[in-house]
C-alpha cells in the first residue's frame, strides 16, 4: 500500500504519517528531511525563519535541488509497495492507481498556531514566515511543473480539514477510507 499526504506547511502532513505508519506498519519517508540532505546550506533548524526562507528563496532560484528530489521521490515511491510518504507536491507526480493520496487543509491562523507552538516563535512572527514561505514554495512547484499546489485538488482521493480535527480523529478517518478502499 502506498499514501502520499499532502498539505502545507502545518497542515499536520508528518504527524497524519508517522500516525499512518506506525498504524499500519508502513515505512515513512519524509520529503522535507531529504530536501534537507540534498540542499548545500544545512545550518537552519526551522524552515519558518529568515534562514529558512533564506533556503526556499534559494531553491527558486536554483530549481535543480527541488527537480533531484522529486525525481527521487518518484523512482523511491515507485520502487516501494509499502511506504507512506508527506511531501508537498509528489501527488501530483506520482500517477498510478496503486497511490492513496491525502490532501490536509487547514486556515492559516490554525497552521501558524501549531509553527508557534512547535518552534517556540510569536504567532505574528508564524503567520509572517508561512505567508512567505507558502508563496514562494507554491511559486517552485508552478515555475517547475506549472502545479498551483493550494487550488489543484484532482489528484487527491480525500481532501481533509485538519484544523477542524484533533490528530486521533484525523487519523481514525484516513485509517478507515484507506481501509475502505485497500488499494
Amino acid at each position: 500500500m502506498r499514501i502520499i499526504i499532502s498539505g502545507l506547511t502545518a497542515s499536520g502532513k508528518s504527524t497524519l504519517a508517522i500516525g499512518l505508519s506506525h498504524e499500519l506498519e508502513l515505512e515513512y519517508f519524509s520529503a522535507s528531511s531529504k530536501l534537507r540532505d540534498i540542499l548545500p546550506p544545512k545550518d537552519f533548524q526551522f524552515w519558518e525563519s529568515k534562514k529558512g526562507i533564506d533556503i526556499v528563496k534559494f531553491r527558486l532560484k536554483n530549481p535543480k535541488y527541488d527537480k533531484r528530489l522529486d525525481d527521487y521521490i518518484i523512482k523511491y515511491v515507485k520502487a516501494h509497495d509499502d511506504i507512506i510518504l508527506d511531501s508537498w507536491v509528489a501527488s501530483w507526480k506520482v500517477n498510478d492507481e496503486k497511490t492513496i493520496k491525502i490532501y490536509l487543509k487547514a486556515d492559516l491562523e490554525t497552521r501558524a498556531s501549531r509553527v508557534a507552538n512547535r518552534d517556540k516563535i510569536s504567532l505574528t512572527d508564524a503567520v509572517k514566515f508561512m505567508k512567505e514561505k507558502d508563496k514562494l514554495t507554491s511559486l517552485i512547484y508552478y515555475k517547475l511543473y506549472g502545479i498551483e499546489i493550494q487550488k489543484d485538488m484532482a489528484p487527491f482521493d480525500l481532501v481533509l480539514n485538519s484544523g477542524r480535527l484533533s490528530i486521533d480523529s484525523l487519523k481514525d478517518v484516513c485509517l478507515s477510507y484507506i481501509l475502505s478502499i485497500g488499494k
